[in-house]
């Protein structure tokens, strides 16, 4: 039974003192106790909260990943009057915008 005890007191630990779990992404602390989740895309891929941004340059609103795969980033909003849009990114570095998607028709 102490050998149990001390084995998971030594896992528990190993897991808090190592630094790299938090630098590849996942819960992350601001160092005021609020913890909230991050991972950063792979090098030259489009990040999630630039291509919102991007989307809402280009007038959507409240906007929600739908899709996501290693090609495209595809977001859907309402623009100003309401009515439902989507938008495409290319999952590259850059998030360049697709034609193609205006009006749900990707």
């Amino acid at each position: 039974m102490k050998l149990v005890g001390s084995l998971i007191l030594s896992c528990a630990m190993l897991l808090s003192s190592a630094p790299g779990f938090a630098a590849s992404g996942g819960w992350q602390t601001d160092g005021q106790g609020t913890r909230y989740w991050h991972v950063t895309p792979r090098p030259g891929q489009c990040n999630i909260s630039q291509a919102k941004n991007l989307a809402l340059r280009a007038g959507i609103y409240r906007s929600e990943v739908i899709q996501q795969d290693d090609n495209v980033i595809v977001l859907r909003g309402l623009d100003q009057s309401g009515d439902r849009r989507e938008i495409g990114f290319g999952n590259i570095r850059g998030c360049p915008e697709l034609d193609g998607f205006e009006d749900g028709h990707p």
